[in-house]
Protein backbone atom coordinates (compact mmCIF):
# COMPACT_ATOMS: atom_id res chain seq x y z
CA UNK A 1 0.00 0.00 0.00
CA UNK A 2 1.50 3.52 -1.15
CA UNK A 3 0.87 6.66 0.85
CA UNK A 4 0.89 9.96 -0.67
CA UNK A 5 1.56 13.40 0.70
CA UNK A 6 -0.70 15.78 2.00
CA UNK A 7 -2.01 19.03 0.58
CA UNK A 8 0.71 21.12 2.01
CA UNK A 9 3.29 23.80 1.43
CA UNK A 10 7.02 22.57 0.85
CA UNK A 11 9.46 22.44 4.38
CA UNK A 12 12.08 24.16 2.15
CA UNK A 13 9.48 27.24 1.74
CA UNK A 14 8.41 27.50 5.52
CA UNK A 15 12.33 26.88 6.12
CA UNK A 16 13.25 29.73 3.85
CA UNK A 17 10.01 32.31 5.01
CA UNK A 18 11.42 31.40 8.59
CA UNK A 19 15.21 32.93 8.01
CA UNK A 20 13.43 35.75 6.28
CA UNK A 21 11.91 36.76 9.05
CA UNK A 22 14.75 36.66 11.24
CA UNK A 23 17.11 38.30 8.93
CA UNK A 24 14.66 41.40 8.86
CA UNK A 25 13.92 41.48 12.53
CA UNK A 26 16.12 45.00 13.14
CA UNK A 27 14.35 46.37 10.62
CA UNK A 28 10.73 48.13 10.81
CA UNK A 29 9.01 45.94 8.86
CA UNK A 30 10.75 42.98 10.69
CA UNK A 31 9.88 44.51 14.35
CA UNK A 32 6.26 44.46 12.68
CA UNK A 33 6.23 40.94 11.97
CA UNK A 34 7.86 40.20 15.02
CA UNK A 35 4.91 42.00 17.16
CA UNK A 36 2.13 40.36 15.13
CA UNK A 37 4.08 36.81 15.43
CA UNK A 38 3.91 37.27 19.26
CA UNK A 39 0.09 38.26 19.66
CA UNK A 40 -0.69 35.07 17.54
CA UNK A 41 1.28 33.45 20.05
CA UNK A 42 -0.60 35.11 22.73
CA UNK A 43 -3.77 34.44 21.08
CA UNK A 44 -3.08 30.83 20.66
CA UNK A 45 -2.33 30.21 24.16
CA UNK A 46 -5.38 31.74 25.61
CA UNK A 47 -7.86 29.60 23.17
CA UNK A 48 -5.55 26.77 24.09
CA UNK A 49 -6.36 27.85 28.27
CA UNK A 50 -10.25 28.29 26.96
CA UNK A 51 -10.42 24.38 25.70
CA UNK A 52 -8.38 23.28 28.31
CA UNK A 53 -10.76 24.67 30.99
CA UNK A 54 -14.03 23.33 29.40
CA UNK A 55 -12.53 19.78 28.74
CA UNK A 56 -11.79 19.95 32.94
CA UNK A 57 -15.46 21.58 33.38
CA UNK A 58 -16.79 18.62 31.57
CA UNK A 59 -14.58 15.95 33.64
CA UNK A 60 -15.99 17.37 36.93
CA UNK A 61 -19.27 16.63 36.81
CA UNK A 62 -18.15 12.93 36.10
CA UNK A 63 -17.28 12.55 39.88
CA UNK A 64 -21.63 13.38 40.99
CA UNK A 65 -22.82 9.93 40.68
CA UNK A 66 -22.45 6.96 43.78
CA UNK A 67 -21.30 4.27 43.30
CA UNK A 68 -21.84 1.23 45.19
CA UNK A 69 -19.18 -0.92 44.51
CA UNK A 70 -16.58 2.08 44.40
CA UNK A 71 -17.32 3.77 47.35
CA UNK A 72 -16.07 6.72 48.38
CA UNK A 73 -13.79 6.57 45.05
CA UNK A 74 -16.67 6.61 42.92
CA UNK A 75 -15.36 10.47 42.03
CA UNK A 76 -11.91 9.03 41.39
CA UNK A 77 -13.38 6.00 39.11
CA UNK A 78 -15.65 8.53 37.08
CA UNK A 79 -12.90 11.13 36.28
CA UNK A 80 -10.61 8.19 35.15
CA UNK A 81 -13.59 7.42 32.88
CA UNK A 82 -14.47 10.99 31.73
CA UNK A 83 -10.38 12.00 30.84
CA UNK A 84 -10.11 9.02 28.43
CA UNK A 85 -13.20 10.37 26.44
CA UNK A 86 -12.31 14.33 26.86
CA UNK A 87 -8.78 13.81 26.05
CA UNK A 88 -9.63 13.13 22.60
CA UNK A 89 -12.11 15.75 22.16
CA UNK A 90 -9.42 18.15 23.16
CA UNK A 91 -7.09 17.24 20.52
CA UNK A 92 -9.55 17.49 17.97
CA UNK A 93 -10.40 21.39 19.29
CA UNK A 94 -6.87 22.01 19.87
CA UNK A 95 -6.32 21.03 16.14
CA UNK A 96 -9.47 23.13 14.65
CA UNK A 97 -7.64 26.08 16.24
CA UNK A 98 -4.37 25.55 14.64
CA UNK A 99 -5.89 24.91 11.30
CA UNK A 100 -7.29 28.34 11.19
CA UNK A 101 -3.87 29.90 11.40
CA UNK A 102 -3.20 28.34 7.63
CA UNK A 103 -5.60 30.78 5.26
CA UNK A 104 -5.60 27.97 2.73
CA UNK A 105 -7.38 25.61 4.85
CA UNK A 106 -11.29 24.96 5.16
CA UNK A 107 -12.75 22.95 8.15
CA UNK A 108 -15.60 21.02 6.83
CA UNK A 109 -18.78 20.80 9.08
CA UNK A 110 -18.23 18.80 12.20
CA UNK A 111 -20.20 15.67 11.89
CA UNK A 112 -20.12 15.30 7.94
CA UNK A 113 -21.15 12.05 7.40
CA UNK A 114 -19.55 9.77 4.31
CA UNK A 115 -20.86 7.20 2.87
CA UNK A 116 -19.55 4.39 2.23
CA UNK A 117 -20.56 2.67 -1.06
CA UNK A 118 -20.16 -0.76 -1.75
CA UNK A 119 -18.30 -0.26 -4.98
CA UNK A 120 -15.76 1.30 -3.14
CA UNK A 121 -15.50 -1.63 -0.47
CA UNK A 122 -15.22 -4.07 -3.62
CA UNK A 123 -12.52 -1.99 -5.35
CA UNK A 124 -10.50 -2.49 -2.33
CA UNK A 125 -11.04 -5.93 -1.64
CA UNK A 126 -9.35 -6.13 -5.22
CA UNK A 127 -6.95 -3.66 -5.84
CA UNK A 128 -3.87 -2.20 -3.77
CA UNK A 129 -4.42 1.68 -2.70
CA UNK A 130 -1.63 2.96 -4.79
CA UNK A 131 -3.46 1.50 -7.89
CA UNK A 132 -6.60 3.65 -6.96
CA UNK A 133 -4.69 6.92 -6.59
CA UNK A 134 -6.79 9.36 -9.14
CA UNK A 135 -10.15 7.06 -8.69
CA UNK A 136 -13.57 9.13 -7.95
CA UNK A 137 -16.20 7.28 -7.65
CA UNK A 138 -20.40 9.02 -7.15
CA UNK A 139 -21.45 9.43 -3.78
CA UNK A 140 -24.71 10.01 -4.70
CA UNK A 141 -25.99 5.97 -4.92
CA UNK A 142 -27.15 3.76 -2.52
CA UNK A 143 -25.39 3.16 1.04
CA UNK A 144 -25.90 1.59 4.15
CA UNK A 145 -23.04 2.88 6.42
CA UNK A 146 -21.05 5.74 6.32
CA UNK A 147 -17.98 7.50 8.09
CA UNK A 148 -17.31 10.69 10.30
CA UNK A 149 -13.91 12.00 10.39
CA UNK A 150 -13.29 13.63 13.02
CA UNK A 151 -11.64 16.67 10.60
CA UNK A 152 -11.80 17.23 7.16
CA UNK A 153 -9.71 20.02 5.71
CA UNK A 154 -10.08 21.29 2.34
CA UNK A 155 -6.00 23.13 1.35
CA UNK A 156 -7.93 25.31 -1.89
CA UNK A 157 -4.29 25.95 -2.54
CA UNK A 158 -2.81 22.64 -2.99
CA UNK A 159 -6.37 21.55 -4.58
CA UNK A 160 -6.42 18.51 -2.04
CA UNK A 161 -8.09 17.36 1.48
CA UNK A 162 -7.18 15.46 3.88
CA UNK A 163 -9.26 13.27 6.83
CA UNK A 164 -8.40 12.93 10.19
CA UNK A 165 -9.16 10.12 12.31
CA UNK A 166 -7.71 11.64 16.12
CA UNK A 167 -6.78 8.60 18.84
CA UNK A 168 -5.86 9.38 22.36
CA UNK A 169 -3.44 6.60 22.01
CA UNK A 170 -3.53 4.43 18.88
CA UNK A 171 -1.53 1.71 21.15
CA UNK A 172 -4.89 0.58 22.63
CA UNK A 173 -6.70 -0.49 19.57
CA UNK A 174 -5.44 -3.53 17.95
CA UNK A 175 -4.19 -4.13 14.95
CA UNK A 176 -7.16 -5.89 13.51
CA UNK A 177 -9.16 -2.96 14.67
CA UNK A 178 -6.65 -0.52 13.01
CA UNK A 179 -6.87 -2.10 9.77
CA UNK A 180 -10.84 -1.92 9.74
CA UNK A 181 -10.45 1.96 10.60
CA UNK A 182 -7.72 2.28 7.82
CA UNK A 183 -10.09 0.41 5.20
CA UNK A 184 -13.39 2.57 6.23
CA UNK A 185 -11.59 5.68 5.79
CA UNK A 186 -10.31 4.54 2.11
CA UNK A 187 -13.49 3.72 1.21
CA UNK A 188 -14.75 7.15 2.40
CA UNK A 189 -11.78 8.91 0.33
CA UNK A 190 -12.87 6.99 -2.78
CA UNK A 191 -16.17 9.19 -2.83
CA UNK A 192 -14.82 12.35 -1.17
CA UNK A 193 -14.02 14.09 -4.01
CA UNK A 194 -17.59 14.00 -5.62
CA UNK A 195 -19.41 14.60 -2.30
CA UNK A 196 -17.01 17.93 -1.77
CA UNK A 197 -18.43 18.54 -5.38
CA UNK A 198 -22.27 18.04 -4.81
CA UNK A 199 -23.13 18.34 -1.02
CA UNK A 200 -19.57 20.33 0.05
CA UNK A 201 -20.14 22.98 -2.79
CA UNK A 202 -16.37 22.92 -2.76
CA UNK A 203 -14.47 22.25 -6.28
CA UNK A 204 -11.46 21.00 -8.14
CA UNK A 205 -10.82 18.98 -5.00
CA UNK A 206 -8.09 16.28 -7.41
CA UNK A 207 -6.45 14.61 -4.39
CA UNK A 208 -7.92 13.05 -0.79
CA UNK A 209 -5.22 12.04 1.86
CA UNK A 210 -5.86 10.01 4.89
CA UNK A 211 -4.09 9.96 8.38
CA UNK A 212 -4.74 8.73 11.85
CA UNK A 213 -3.26 10.55 14.58
CA UNK A 214 -1.60 8.98 17.23
CA UNK A 215 -1.93 11.29 19.92
CA UNK A 216 0.46 9.69 22.75
CA UNK A 217 3.03 10.65 20.29
CA UNK A 218 4.24 7.28 20.23
CA UNK A 219 3.95 5.56 17.31
CA UNK A 220 5.09 6.67 13.52
CA UNK A 221 4.49 5.01 10.41
CA UNK A 222 3.71 6.88 7.28
CA UNK A 223 3.69 4.20 5.29
CA UNK A 224 0.53 3.08 7.27
CA UNK A 225 -1.28 6.26 7.35
CA UNK A 226 -0.23 6.98 11.36
CA UNK A 227 1.24 9.82 12.26
CA UNK A 228 2.70 11.20 15.92
CA UNK A 229 1.36 14.16 17.60
CA UNK A 230 4.51 16.28 17.05
CA UNK A 231 4.04 15.59 12.84
CA UNK A 232 0.57 17.44 12.43
CA UNK A 233 2.54 20.66 11.84
CA UNK A 234 3.55 19.40 8.50
CA UNK A 235 0.01 17.72 7.68
CA UNK A 236 -1.70 21.32 7.87
CA UNK A 237 0.75 23.60 7.12
CA UNK A 238 1.82 25.12 10.64
CA UNK A 239 5.32 24.99 11.27
CA UNK A 240 4.57 24.78 14.98
CA UNK A 241 1.62 22.88 15.34
CA UNK A 242 3.05 19.47 16.42
CA UNK A 243 5.08 21.22 19.22
CA UNK A 244 2.03 23.02 20.21
CA UNK A 245 -0.12 20.09 20.36
CA UNK A 246 2.37 18.70 22.76
CA UNK A 247 2.02 21.59 25.05
CA UNK A 248 -1.73 21.64 24.81
CA UNK A 249 -1.40 17.77 26.33
CA UNK A 250 0.91 18.68 28.77
CA UNK A 251 -0.73 21.58 29.97
CA UNK A 252 -4.01 19.14 30.11
CA UNK A 253 -2.01 16.28 31.71
CA UNK A 254 -0.83 19.01 34.76
CA UNK A 255 -4.28 19.53 35.24
CA UNK A 256 -5.98 16.44 35.43
CA UNK A 257 -3.63 15.28 37.47
CA UNK A 258 -4.41 17.93 39.90
CA UNK A 259 -8.30 17.10 40.22
CA UNK A 260 -6.93 13.30 40.04
CA UNK A 261 -5.05 13.87 43.46
CA UNK A 262 -7.77 16.15 44.95
CA UNK A 263 -10.43 13.47 44.22
CA UNK A 264 -7.85 11.19 46.06
CA UNK A 265 -7.48 13.34 49.10
CA UNK A 266 -12.00 13.82 49.45
CA UNK A 267 -11.56 9.36 48.64
CA UNK A 268 -9.66 9.30 51.94
CA UNK A 269 -10.88 11.90 54.06
CA UNK A 270 -14.67 10.44 53.42
CA UNK A 271 -12.91 6.79 54.34
CA UNK A 272 -11.40 8.29 57.50
CA UNK A 273 -14.76 9.72 58.66
CA UNK A 274 -16.40 5.93 58.38
CA UNK A 275 -18.89 7.20 55.67
CA UNK A 276 -20.70 4.48 55.29
CA UNK A 277 -18.20 2.43 53.40
CA UNK A 278 -15.44 0.07 54.40
CA UNK A 279 -11.95 0.61 53.28
CA UNK A 280 -10.98 -2.57 51.59
CA UNK A 281 -7.15 -3.70 51.64
CA UNK A 282 -5.46 -6.07 48.53
CA UNK A 283 -6.08 -9.42 50.30
CA UNK A 284 -9.85 -8.87 50.28
CA UNK A 285 -9.96 -7.70 46.32
CA UNK A 286 -7.70 -10.69 45.59
CA UNK A 287 -5.63 -10.78 42.32
CA UNK A 288 -8.39 -9.73 39.94
CA UNK A 289 -8.43 -10.63 36.30
CA UNK A 290 -8.56 -7.46 34.17
CA UNK A 291 -6.66 -9.42 31.40
CA UNK A 292 -9.77 -9.71 29.41
CA UNK A 293 -11.30 -6.61 29.98
CA UNK A 294 -12.15 -3.83 26.84
CA UNK A 295 -10.09 -0.93 26.99
CA UNK A 296 -12.00 2.55 26.55
CA UNK A 297 -12.50 4.18 23.47
CA UNK A 298 -10.95 7.19 24.04
CA UNK A 299 -13.12 8.54 21.56
CA UNK A 300 -16.40 7.98 23.64
CA UNK A 301 -19.93 8.00 23.19
CA UNK A 302 -20.81 10.34 20.78
CA UNK A 303 -18.01 10.43 18.51
CA UNK A 304 -19.79 12.27 15.69
CA UNK A 305 -20.12 15.34 18.49
CA UNK A 306 -17.26 16.95 16.77
CA UNK A 307 -15.62 20.38 17.12
CA UNK A 308 -18.10 23.35 16.48
CA UNK A 309 -16.03 26.42 16.89
CA UNK A 310 -14.14 25.75 19.92
CA UNK A 311 -17.23 25.21 22.02
CA UNK A 312 -17.66 22.21 23.76
CA UNK A 313 -21.10 20.48 23.45
CA UNK A 314 -24.10 20.18 26.21
CA UNK A 315 -22.04 19.10 29.31
CA UNK A 316 -22.66 15.50 30.30
CA UNK A 317 -22.69 13.70 33.52
CA UNK A 318 -21.09 10.48 33.82
CA UNK A 319 -19.62 10.04 30.31
CA UNK A 320 -18.16 7.10 30.07
CA UNK A 321 -16.06 5.89 27.14
CA UNK A 322 -17.94 3.82 24.60
CA UNK A 323 -17.64 2.14 21.11
CA UNK A 324 -17.56 5.02 18.89
CA UNK A 325 -18.99 5.55 15.51
CA UNK A 326 -16.44 5.55 13.01
CA UNK A 327 -16.24 8.45 10.90
CA UNK A 328 -15.66 8.80 7.16
CA UNK A 329 -12.98 10.27 4.98
CA UNK A 330 -12.01 11.11 1.21
CA UNK A 331 -9.73 11.09 -1.51
CA UNK A 332 -7.63 8.15 -2.26
CA UNK A 333 -3.88 8.87 -0.41
CA UNK A 334 -2.55 8.68 3.06
CA UNK A 335 -0.60 11.96 4.03
CA UNK A 336 2.70 11.32 4.29
CA UNK A 337 5.01 13.20 7.28
CA UNK A 338 8.46 13.01 7.47
CA UNK A 339 10.11 10.24 9.37
CA UNK A 340 12.17 10.33 12.70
Amino acid sequence: MAFHSAGRRPTADVRRSTLTTQSNKSSPAGRTSTAKAAASAARRSADFDLLIDRAIEAIRPAGDRADPVFGPFAELNSIVRAVTYHEGRLLEWGMARLVAENEALVLMPSETALPIVPAAVELLKRNDWAGLEGLRLRSEVHYKTSYVPDLFLVDRDQHSATIFDIKRSVASYAEPRLNTLRRRMMAAALIAGDWLHIEGRVAGVSKVNVAIIDGSNTRRDSGGGIFALDEIGELIGVPDAGQAMMELRAKFASRVQAEVREACLRALDDGRRGSGSTAIGSDELGDGDDNNAEPLDDDGPDSADRVRSMRLPGERSGMMAQQRVEHRPILVGFALGSSP
